[in-house]
């Protein structure tokens, strides 16, 4: 009988067949080399854990590579596996090179790697794709974070993400929300509350009090990489996907390349360039 992982494979197998990435979108570097024994280690460990059918096809049943392969321009995208038994040896060489941008040698419980799958409850992040992870007990959780814990310490340590000046968020950021372009609804129609909700609308009036825009200022992390417009969602999902956004977007396209310049204040407030009142 299929399952459901084979059939999400298939259908992401047939979809690379005709669709090419979108301009832009730059796939990894080389990746660093590793040995029989390490690739083999890695490949059991941690791209078994990717494969696993977990029983369905939403939030927190889903298998990682059903959303973080081909379709997925943010930092976690894999490549598609070559069979439903997986990927061959030079792909997870590739796929090990995009991992090891998601862990931090030199502090592994930081990475992102077991923070996004991890329930909040249990000191993890918001992710799109659910809690697969109830607490650090999990033994999955546990096999990964020795897999980390066993490289060198500065092996791989991120460089510091910039700081996302709140000040501009609430002067620029903020009204990009709640004005929608012509014959567009605005971002807080469908991102103001749950899992999506980064966007809130003010609870009255067209302004936000401090405290609702201290609360969107947190929300936003959810959907933005300091330091990276270009891996970020926030950035992407309303970008069209022929000037390099994201595959799927159940809203409208906001911006039809990055030369927009409403994207690019946008990035350069990622970048942690923008900061301030002026939205000039």
């Amino acid at each position: 009988m299929m399952t459901r992982l084979g059939l999400g494979l298939i259908c992401c197998l047939a979809a690379v067949a005709v669709v090419a990435p979108p301009p832009g979108i730059v796939a990894p570097v080389a990746a660093q080399t590793l040995s029989t024994g390490e690739l083999e280690t890695y490949r059991g460990t941690v791209e078994s854990v990717f494969m696993e059918d977990r029983g369905g096809t939403i939030g927190g049943y889903a298998s990682c590579v059903m959303c973080h392969t081909w379709q997925t321009s943010v930092r976690f995208s894999l490549e598609t596996p070559n069979s439903n038994a997986g990927w061959s040896s030079e792909q997870s060489m590739r796929n090990f090179e995009v991992v090891s941008q998601l862990i931090n040698t030199a502090d592994p419980e930081s990475s992102r790697l077991l923070l996004k799958p991890l329930s909040p409850d249990a000191g993890g992040l918001t992710h799109t794709g659910g809690t697969y992870w109830t607490s650090a007990d999990d033994p999955q959780y546990v096999a990964l974070l020795d897999w980390i814990r066993s490289m060198a310490d500065d092996a791989f340590v991120p460089p510091p993400e910039p700081e996302i000046d709140f000040e501009f968020f609430r002067a620029c950021v903020q009204p990009v929300f709640a004005n929608p372009r012509e014959g567009q609804l605005r971002c807080s129609n469908c991102h103001s509350t749950g899992l999506i909700g980064f966007a809130p609308a003010p609870g009255r009036g067209d302004e936000w009090s401090d405290e609702e825009a201290q609360r969107a200022y947190q929300l936003i992390t959810r959907v933005i990489t300091p330091g990276n417009p270009e891996q970020s969602r926030l950035l992407l999902k309303p970008l069209h996907p022929d000037g390099g956004g994201a595959y799927t977007h159940n809203g409208p396209r906001r911006w039809q390349s990055r030369d927009d310049p409403e994207w690019q204040m946008l990035a350069g407030w990622v970048r942690g360039e923008r900061t301030g009142s002026s939205c000039s």
